[in-house]
């Protein structure tokens, strides 16, 4: 496959949740990680971009929870737009899911209890990913 590096307006380095900055660069990084070693076959798929889209994708989504926590957005939104936009493209989106429950269980090793609003948002955006109707 030939997929393009990630393009456009870039994702939110950093946040701010509940008095505390959050890296999203680093949390993405460690969801990624964590994702590529379930799915090993993704770089076989999508290469290097692959990696790079799965980090820029994972600090919008982490970006999306925080607002969605402080009332500034729906993460429930976003996610299903970018389940159409990702099944649109070939991209198995149970993925999506299992991706956004390792975010959940990072955002909840890295800041405990008081993730938890990031953590349950991240969760319930997780099970409510479906394949698209056409």
């Amino acid at each position: 496959m030939n997929l393009r590096a990630p393009s456009g307006t870039p994702p939110p380095a950093g946040a701010e949740f509940a008095g505390k900055r959050l890296d999203l660069v680093a949390l993405a990084s460690e969801i990624c990680d964590r994702y590529h070693h379930e799915f090993d076959d993704e770089h076989d798929r999508y290469g290097d971009a692959g990696a790079e889209w799965c980090r820029h994708d994972n600090r919008w989504l982490l970006a999306w929870a925080v607002d969605d926590a402080l009332g500034a957005t729906d993460l429930g939104e976003q996610v299903a737009w970018l389940t159409r936009v990702l099944h649109g493209r070939g991209f198995p989106v149970e993925r999506l899911a299992r991706d956004l429950e390792i975010a959940a269980d990072v955002i909840t090793e890295r800041l405990g209890e008081g993730g938890a609003p990031v953590s349950e948002r991240l969760r319930t955006a997780a099970a409510s990913v479906s394949v698209p109707e056409s």
